[in-house]
């Protein structure tokens, strides 16, 4: 898959997940660690499944 569009799935799940702590009173007990857990495989996500255009491809014109 493009790394483009993993990188930014990762970015939204990373902004929406700290936003949401905006949301509780108070925290419920392992949400930081559970919504920890989710962005880190978000972002491992793109650097392991995540594929470049390739070397040959001049990314300055569509």
């Amino acid at each position: 898959m493009n790394r483009r569009y993993l990188a930014f799935a990762a970015l939204a799940i990373t902004l929406l997940y700290g936003a949401s702590f905006a949301l509780f009173d108070e925290t419920p007990k392992g949400y930081a660690a559970i919504g920890g857990v989710v962005v880190a495989l978000a972002w491992i996500s793109v650097g392991v499944f995540g594929r470049d255009d390739g070397p040959g491809r001049d990314r300055t014109r569509g």
